[in-house]
Order: C-alpha cells, then sequence, then structure tokens
C-alpha cells in the first residue's frame, strides 16, 4: 500500500509530506532530491468513536507508505531512479500550487501529465522492441495480443492522452498491468493554497477521481498547536470541522482501493485495511493467517448499531446479540467498509 507524493519545484509538496506523515520539515531539507519514506496514519472518525466506547490500551488506525519524490529531474541516472520509484507504487499524489491568482494550476497538471506520458510512451517503445525480437526466435500469440495493444495506446498517448482516459476492452487492462504505466496508475491531486480558490476558478482535475483542496501553511499552524481544545477553537473560529490534511489521507485511501474494518475490545481498538469485495476469510487472513487457516465463523456488527446501541464497549455488543443485529457469516461473506469483524477460529 505505496503512495508517492510528487509535484514540481515550490509547490510545497515538502510541508504536505510532512502533515501527512509528523515527519519535521527541518529533517526533510538537510538533502534536497532525497526521497522520505513515512507512514500516513488514515484519519477516521470512527476508529476514534469506538476507541472512546472501548478506552482500549491501544488504538491503531489504517496506515499508507508514502514516499516524497523530489521534484522530475533533468539528468538521465537521476531520473531513471525517480520513474522507477514511481512505477514502484500503487497510486500517486500530484501537489498542485494554487496560491493565489497568478499561479495556474492547470499548469501544473499538464507539466506533470506530460513527464508521465512520455515515460509510458517510452515504455511502449522498449517493450514492442522486446517483443518484436522474441517474436524472431519463436511466435507466441499472447505476445502479439499484446503488441497489438501496444500499437493502439501509443497514439493515445501521443494525443496528449492518459492511459487512464484509454476505452479498455474487456481484459485489455489486465494484459498490460506488469508494465506499470504512469498514467494508469490512481491519481489524487492535492491543490494547495488558500481553501476557495480553485473552486472559484474552476478545478482542473486532471483526469484524477480524487482532488482536494488544502492550505499546507495554514495547516502546518493547525498541527503546531499542541493542546487539542486550542486547536478545535481554532478550526471552528475558521469555519472548518477538521483539517484538510485528514480529508487527504481518506482520499488516498480511497484512491487505493482499500476499506477499513475494525476489531474492538479493552487491549485494542484497531482498523484493518482489505481491498474493497474481499470476504471475511481473507479479512481473517489480514489479522493473521492462522485465523484464515482455522477459520470457523465471522460475528459482524454494523458500525452505526453498534453507536446506536448506547452503551459502552462490551455491554453496546450484548445489546446487539439481544435485538438480532450480530451477525453469523461465513467464509464468503463480504466485508463492507466499516464492519466490526470478531473472527472465531479453531485453535
Amino acid at each position: 500500500m505505496k503512495i508517492a507524493l510528487i509535484g514540481l519545484p515550490q509547490t510545497g509538496k515538502k510541508t504536505v509530506f510532512s502533515l501527512l506523515t509528523g515527519m519535521g520539515l527541518s529533517h526533510l531539507l538537510v538533502r534536497p532530491g532525497e526521497y522520505h519514506i513515512g507512514a500516513v496514519k488514515v484519519a477516521d472518525s470512527r476508529v476514534d468513536r469506538l476507541s472512546a466506547m472501548y478506552n482500549p490500551k491501544k488504538t491503531k488506525y489504517a496506515e499508507i507508505e508514502c514516499t516524497l519524490a523530489p521534484a522530475p529531474p533533468q539528468q538521465a541516472k537521476a531520473r531513471d531512479q525517480w520513474l522507477q520509484t514511481l512505477k514502484n507504487m500503487d497510486a500517486l499524489c500530484h501537489v498542485v500550487r494554487a496560491f493565489d491568482r497568478e499561479t495556474d494550476p492547470h499548469e501544473d497538471i499538464n507539466k506533470m501529465n506530460l513527464e508521465l506520458a512520455i515515460s509510458d510512451l517510452s515504455l511502449i517503445e522498449k517493450r514492442l522492441d522486446r517483443i518484436a525480437e522474441d517474436q524472431k526466435k519463436k511466435r507466441d500469440d499472447d505476445r502479439a495480443k499484446e503488441a497489438a495493444l501496444l500499437e493502439l495506446l501509443k497514439p493515445h498517448l501521443e494525443a496528449g492522452q492518459l492511459l487512464r482516459d484509454y476505452a479498455w476492452a474487456e481484459g485489455e487492462e489486465k494484459r498490460v498491468r506488469s508494465l506499470q504505466f504512469l498514467t494508469l496508475k490512481p491519481l489524487v491531486i492535492a491543490y494547495n493554497g488558500p481553501v476557495g480558490h480553485v473552486t472559484s476558478r474552476g478545478a482542473a482535475s486532471g483526469d484524477a477521481a480524487y482532488s482536494c483542496e488544502l492550505d499546507a501553511k495554514l495547516e502546518l499552524e493547525v498541527a503546531q498547536i499542541e493542546d487539542p481544545k486550542e486547536r478545535t477553537e481554532f478550526l471552528a473560529a475558521l469555519g472548518v470541522e477538521e483539517p484538510a490534511i485528514h480529508l487527504l489521507t481518506r482520499l488516498l485511501y480511497k484512491a487505493l482501493g482499500y476499506i477499513s474494518f475494525f476489531t474492538t475490545g479493552e487491549d485494542e481498538v484497531r482498523a484493518w485495511t482489505i481491498r474493497h469485495g474481499a470476504t471475511a476469510v481473507e479479512a481473517a487472513h489480514a489479522i493473521h493467517s492462522d485465523l484464515a487457516r482455522g477459520f470457523i465463523r465471522a460475528e459482524v456488527m454494523k458500525y452505526p448499531d453498534l453507536i446506536a446501541a448506547g452503551a459502552k464497549g462490551h455491554q453496546a455488543e450484548v445489546v446487539l446479540k439481544e435485538t438480532g443485529k450480530l451477525l453469523v457469516k461465513g467464509k464468503e461473506y463480504i466485508v463492507e467498509d466499516g464492519d466490526i469483524v470478531h473472527i472465531r477460529h479453531s485453535s
């Protein structure tokens, strides 16, 4: 579950990375151009609410690994490293300048899209050359189909379009998935500047399914307020319910295609990460492989039902059991986002 934070020079991506990971800016400024990796806790008010109900010894949020990448390098060796780093990511987050009326988010997005599209075009050309050489030695129908598809993708990119916009026929995307095309990866755009500037001008989606506005400079001021009550009052004075950086963590998580289910108890309240559409036995495996091997059943509670029980911790579970809202599910049950799951298994 890896995401890269990318952007042109002076977009504020170091500040955004610092806010996401809690790593100090001074550390990030030691070696310009260096890659940094940090853990991002996915803000989730449901975890907070469950923790308040159970008062556990530990509370754990879902996490994403985030890599801060430098601006696109011009030197060949550094550029190759930059591209390889991005290829190894599951998704990208592009930090875009929206500081004032003079900065144009469209320009930032178009420049980065061009960088990524050039990389994909180069990859297609190299792959086609390799397939042509292999076909001379031994004919392979699968490779021939791959080459035919790549020949269709090439003009699409040359026309300035991205692969996530391509009209994929059934099975086509799967055929080239291993090539790790950059313009096919899920993308989140973070507009950095006074909130409302982009909205009032018309957002430049950059073909991203997810985007948000955040004022990294202001968010940093909020993050430096140690007293939670003061922080809440400061946000309230701005007419804001929560820091925009929290919204960004959830967008990153959603873009990756993940959902959370929870386990609860006096020892720990924890958010676990699974793919959308995962089964109960896959959820059990996310906790521990032994639970999946010895799976008997999953006892499932819906988050709204547990909250509505109006009781603390275990007592709320008793209420759900008495009212028939504690559900017993088998291996094939599709876990839903927000489910509280207790796995029963043979030891």
